[in-house]
């Protein structure tokens, strides 16, 4: 296959995987607020991109026709809120923009940040972002 297909399809050299990230709450929304604002610095200085989360639903979907952020993305996060998503879980679905995956030094600080709190965090199998076969049946 030629290179310009291979980028087109997002295969070989070119396949990019991101990770789903599970917090708990609780269920408990100033709980949530709260795992939004640790999380918020750990993503800005690893230069993570974010397609979803939430806690039983999405709240921050990828806008739509932007080929930079894989539709993918928001049909994970959809799926896993469709499929009786547990609401005291906030589910984030992290990617670094046009790299294959998510370096291993941005997951070690996801888990630091939560190390001493009092939150269950589960990181989720890394998956290709680009491919139809998503597979999330065991994320706890």
């Amino acid at each position: 296959m030629k290179k310009r297909i291979r980028k087109k399809l997002h295969v070989g050299e070119f396949k990019q995987t991101g990770n789903v990230i599970f917090i708990n709450t609780g269920g408990d929304e100033q709980t949530a607020e709260t795992v939004l604002e640790m999380f918020e610095p750990v993503i800005e200085s690893h230069s993570l991109t974010v397609a979803g989360g939430g806690t039983g639903r999405i709240i921050i979907p990828p806008r739509k026709g932007n080929k930079h952020i894989p539709q993918l993305a928001s049909i994970v996060v959809t799926i896993v809120a469709e499929e009786s998503f547990d609401p005291e879980l906030m589910m984030f679905m992290v990617y670094v923009k046009g790299a294959p995956e998510v370096p291993q030094g941005a997951l070690d600080a996801i888990k630091e940040t939560f190390a001493d709190e009092k939150f269950e965090l589960q990181i989720g199998k890394r998956m290709d972002l680009w491919n139809n076969d998503i597979g999330l049946t065991n994320h706890k």
